[in-house]
């Protein structure tokens, strides 16, 4: 690997979560790479000299940055941005802007500072994909919701009952405190627990545990729908306390 002045240096690729102004001159960006986790880094100048990189480091854009790893700080210095997709047929939307806003700042805030994840990496790349090319974002969006508590080690328990491990052949209940599903027997009316449909709980389980395309291809309507929403949102805000900006701009649109 090679260094100088003692900082390593390297070369990612990255999807863009954030950025803010730094000075006249030069922006500090929150970057959540391939291969190194979610980074800081600043671009001296970028403000001035616009052709001194190969971004304007668009929200959410998906970027190739050399970075020089400072060993005492977070933020490091970022000497080169070229962009490898720029996902504007998301920003062209009002409702997928929402909702890839959505997901950049949920994976900001529930992962940790340079922590590597593969796999959180491609699934954010993909549902930006999916979305640029003409998915429907709120589809998009529970797709992602499902796989991503899987990934972070937070998702509800759908398959039996988080009791008794008895299978929920036709009425079930889903405790958002207790994070999964409750049998008739083991069901206790407090303000925690709510009825759920058959059809809502195979189409959860169908989301998470599909391929993208075959899952994009699920269709849900009317009360499975609203119910499927409703728990997901209610399970992300009780046990991850997370509710970005960008949530409230999407309940508006909804």
């Amino acid at each position: 690997m090679p260094r100088l002045n003692n900082m390593a240096i390297l070369k990612t690729e990255s999807i863009v979560l954030k950025t803010f102004d730094f000075r006249e001159t030069s922006i500090i960006a929150s970057f959540f790479t391939k291969e190194h986790g979610k980074i800081k880094g600043i671009l001296k100048g970028i403000r001035k000299d616009r052709k001194k990189f190969g971004s304007t480091l668009e929200p959410f854009s998906c970027n190739e940055i050399i970075y020089y790893q400072s060993r005492n700080s977070e933020i490091h210095l970022v000497s080169q941005c070229d962009c490898n997709e720029n996902f504007n047929k998301i920003r062209a939307n009002i409702e997928a802007t929402a909702v890839a806003s959505y997901l950049v700042d949920l994976v900001d805030h529930l992962t940790a500072q340079e922590e590597i994840n593969l796999n959180i990496y491609s699934l954010l790349f993909e549902s930006l994909r999916h979305i640029d090319t003409g998915a429907q974002p709120q589809r998009v969006s529970r797709i992602f919701m499902l796989k991503f508590l899987k990934l972070i080690g937070f998702k509800p328990r759908l398959n039996s009952c988080i009791a008794c491990n008895s299978n929920i052949i036709e009425q079930g209940y889903f405790n958002v405190k207790r994070g999964g599903l409750l049998c008739p027997k083991c069901w206790t009316d407090d303000e925690y627990s709510t009825g759920i449909l058959k059809g809502t709980i195979v189409s959860l389980l169908h989301m998470e545990q599909s391929p993208w395309q075959t899952a994009l291809r699920l269709t849900i309507d009317g009360e499975v729908k609203e119910e499927l929403n409703r728990i997901v949102d209610n399970f992300v805000e009780y046990h991850l306390q997370v509710k970005p900006k960008s949530k409230a701009i999407l309940e508006i649109l909804s």
